[in-house]
């Protein structure tokens, strides 16, 4: 078989067991009327993750509701597992949601959520994600993914930040709220001005939250009976499917091999149904052009309302390299990730989750989480970015690298200093990018 680049779809039923324990909070009264209720979904932070759901009775609402606070809610204060983060866990998360809903008396017009730390991250991502499913949101001293703000301009927002904050900065907080502003939405910001990391207690101790909780709602229309908090389990499956480009090299077929793999994320503008637009920049350009590369090339497309850096995104790139690897010839020692823009930002979601897939990974002008690249210590990285950015700011790739080069990490750094946004172009045409990936396989050390 010859070099060729054609439209794929990821169409087989591809199933993910989320399995969650939870704490049930049902308000006073609940069962008494026929009426529907308001559900609080909380998120806590990385100090209660486990296989202990009490522990989730540390902070928040769940502790007040252990020291005997009522509240005009149902509550549910799921435990996320050990060693993975909220914004690992949106399918799990919307999958939980829809199970309350279907069997208790919930509001579904009055749906709200909450986290703090680990899960001020989550809030902000589950809520980007779908945020036309909460009435209104309070992430505290947490962060998210700013270019994604413009998804909650319908949807209330007031967070909550202590200004003395060493473990997750201010800045972050600062953000996303003036994303959303930028965008025309409802944010607001309460900064504390000697609080350090614990800005929840004050916040979760302020009736002002809920009755701001409680005053907002969505027009979205819609089974135990007693009262009190309880442990609980969730166990549902969710469903996955992606459209993608596959090129097999040249000589493909004909040999007796494993071929290297190059997995390519496209920025934003590709996002959406239309599977020839991912052939507009990098790898897919270049195939189409007639260039011929050493790999199998797979550079699935986006949906259009969601990003590379999603959780949800990460597990489908998860199934679509089983896929892939389950039915061609890939030498599963050399698979390699690289992206741009938007895609530079899930490659290092990609690789921070499942560092164990990828030979090496080669990240353009994108950014992640600085927290994460312990994960990456091992990991052969080549970072590019164009100075004078001002789409993603070089300190994103900055940030990344510096926290790579702490943990142990010999990463390669790549600054253009005439380059914008546009530093793919010359990475992409540059074949030394493909020598360096092929010179890493599994197994060698950085």
């Amino acid at each position: 078989m010859g070099a060729n680049q054609s439209p794929q779809t990821l169409d087989k039923q591809i199933v993910k067991p989320v399995k969650l324990d939870y704490l049930l909070y049902l308000p006073a009264g609940y069962g008494e009327k026929d009426q529907q209720w308001p559900l609080m979904l909380f998120l806590h932070g990385a100090g209660e993750r486990g296989s202990d759901v009490n522990k989730v009775k540390v902070h928040g609402p769940p502790k007040l509701i252990e020291q005997g606070k009522d509240f005009p809610f149902i509550v549910v204060s799921p435990q996320c597992p050990s060693g993975i983060w909220w914004p690992e866990l949106l399918d799990t998360l919307k999958a939980l949601l829809d199970e309350i809903e279907a069997k208790y008396d919930v509001d579904p017009s009055r749906v709200y959520l909450t986290g703090l730390s680990m899960g001020g991250f989550g809030s902000w991502s589950l809520a980007c994600d779908q945020p036309e499913r909460f009435g209104a949101v309070a992430p505290i001293c947490g962060g998210g993914q700013w270019f994604l703000g413009d998804r909650l301009k319908n949807t209330p927002v007031w967070a909550f930040h202590g200004a003395k904050d060493s473990v997750v900065p201010l800045e972050l907080s600062e953000k996303m709220v003036d994303a959303v502003k930028r965008a025309g939405g409802d944010a607001k910001l309460t900064v504390y001005p000697e609080a350090g990391h614990d800005s929840w207690t004050e916040s979760y101790n302020n009736p002002k939250l809920y009755d701001w909780l409680l005053s907002h709602r969505t027009n979205r229309q819609g089974k135990s009976t007693t009262p009190g908090q309880r442990a609980m389990k969730l166990k549902r499956p969710a469903v996955m499917e992606i459209e993608y480009l596959l090129s097999l090299p040249k000589g493909y077929g004909e040999l007796d091999q494993d071929w290297p793999l190059m997995l390519f994320l496209h920025g934003a503008g590709e996002r959406g149904d239309d599977i020839d637009k991912v052939k507009v920049h990098g790898p897919p350009k270049l195939i189409d052009q007639g260039k011929t590369l050493p790999f199998i090339v797979v550079s699935p497309q986006c949906p259009q309302r969601s990003s590379w850096s999603s959780p949800d995104q990460v597990a489908t790139l998860i199934a679509l390299l089983d896929e892939i690897v389950e039915n061609y010839r890939v030498d599963e020692s050399s698979i390699y990730l690289t992206g741009l823009s938007m895609g530079g930002f899930g490659t290092w979601s990609l690789a921070s989750t499942c560092p164990e897939r990828f030979a090496a990974i080669a990240p353009i002008c994108g950014g992640g989480e600085p927290r994460m690249a312990r994960r990456l210590r091992n990991m052969p990285t080549w970072v590019f970015h164009g100075a004078k950015d001002n789409v993603v700011p070089i300190a994103r790739s900055e940030q990344m690298v510096e926290a790579l080069k702490k943990a142990g990490n010999d990463v390669k750094f790549t600054v253009y200093p005439e380059a914008q946004h546009d530093s793919w172009t010359e990475t992409y045409n540059n074949l030394e990018l493909y020598d360096w990936f092929l010179s890493h396989q599994k197994g060698q050390e950085n």
